[in-house]
């Protein structure tokens, strides 16, 4: 394919990597940022084997690795002590790990990158709609009036909540969960857990997590993220009742927490992050490809939401790379990404009622069941496969 004009609409994660991918193949690559100044926000995230392959990929995984912290292992407990999970990386395969990074460092990293390689950006444009012309041009409408035009084809990057799915009129479904989580990211001071993933259970209806979150993106002390499972309709009576009741609950499930607790003061300082399931029955329409949470949101039960928005990003520059017109590439591209995409997808929406939901049932069968899944070899196999981001189905591997 020769040299295209590409608007990629959305500077996170699929954004920026896709803006990368097409620049370095010599493509004229121009990046829309809804934000005047985007900066480096969010809680911490894990990257798995495979988003960490396209990292290694577009030379960002030694700025990665220093940025960030190695886990080994995702734990998983009960307040009586029940084990129901326990996965090890190298169980699976000794070069694995996951790395414990602050969303803001990868933003940092990525970002940074698109703007040493002299990609064109335009901060502060917030595009509502695509339009196409008779010869396929794309022409890119700001809710301002401006007018962006000339591009050959159009990617977005701009998350779950974009509202260019329903202007483009593409066929999806989008839902936000009843469930979210409150977040908080705190200096480690004496916590412990520095290499694990550490997640305490009550039922369904309480789930605590502990990230370590590296170095956060302007360096400083080491970093770890809280996560406390909430529905979404009871976060105003959660703020009203004050922190007390909340500190009670989470020292009975994590009595080693003080040094994290002590540094909440108010519950403004716990901030609410919504989950969002979207699926679209195709990828793409005409010259406009969906990448990222605005293609395939999840619940991060699984916490595969940086690492999918990586893989498309590789995936897209490939296929264009790897074709001779821009219909060819997309539709390559949904083939390549159709089954990982609905492993995921699946995986995710089956498990999250047993982590979060008002059923009493499936917390007991979590419970009873998973803990000894994970010490039966195949089944913890599977099991660590799919949390390296490993996996196209229950009897396909992903290759990296």
């Amino acid at each position: 394919m020769d040299c295209k004009r590409v608007a990629i609409i959305g500077s996170g994660t699929a954004g920026a990597a896709s803006a990368l991918y097409l620049s370095r193949d010599g493509h004229k690559v121009t990046l829309f940022e809804r934000v005047q100044d985007p900066t480096a926000v969010g809680a911490g995230v894990m990257l798995q084997p495979s988003g960490m392959q396209v990292l290694s990929e577009l030379g960002l995984d030694d700025e990665i690795l220093q940025a960030g912290v190695r886990v080994e292992r995702l734990h998983a407990t009960t307040p009586k002590g029940r084990t129901v999970l326990d996965l090890c990386y190298q169980h699976l395969d000794k070069k694995y790990y996951g790395l414990g990074l602050h969303r803001g460092s990868l933003f940092s990293s990525l970002y940074g990158a698109v703007q040493d390689e002299g990609i064109n950006t335009e901060v502060g444009v917030d595009i509502e709609h695509v339009e196409k012309n008779e010869s396929k041009v794309c022409t890119l409408v700001a809710s301002d009036g401006r007018r962006f035009g000339g591009y050959d084809f159009v990617v977005v990057a701009s998350g779950a909540r974009t509202e260019l799915r329903k202007a483009l009129r593409i066929p999806h479904v989008a839902k936000e969960y009843p469930w979210g989580a409150l977040w908080f990211v705190a200096e480690s001071r004496q916590f412990g857990h520095v290499d694990c993933l550490r997640q305490y259970l009550n039922g369904t209806q309480k789930m605590l997590g502990f990230l370590p979150t590296g170095k956060g993106p302007f360096g400083g002390p080491a970093l770890t993220s809280l996560f406390w499972s909430i529905r979404a309709d009871r976060l105003d009576a959660f703020r009203r009742q004050g922190l007390d009741a909340w500190k009670t609950e989470v020292l009975e499930l994590a009595p080693k927490s003080t040094p994290i607790l002590d540094q909440i003061q108010t519950t403004d300082q716990l901030l609410f992050a919504p989950y969002f399931d979207v699926v679209l029955k195709r990828p793409f329409q005409g010259r406009v490809v969906f990448l990222g949470d605005a293609a395939h949101a999840t619940s991060p039960q699984l916490g595969q939401g940086c690492n999918l928005a990586l893989v498309d990003a590789a995936t897209l520059g490939r296929v264009v790379a790897d074709s001779r017109t821009i219909e060819e590439a997309f539709e390559l591209y949904e083939k390549r990404r159709r089954a990982q995409l609905r492993y995921y997808q699946w995986a995710t929406r089956f498990l999250t009622p047993f982590f979060q939901s008002d059923s009493h049932l499936l917390g007991w069968g979590r419970d009873a069941l998973m803990g000894v899944s994970c010490r039966v070899p195949v089944l913890s196999k599977l099991m660590t496969s799919t949390m390296c981001g490993l996996r196209e189905g229950l009897l396909r591997s992903y290759k990296i």
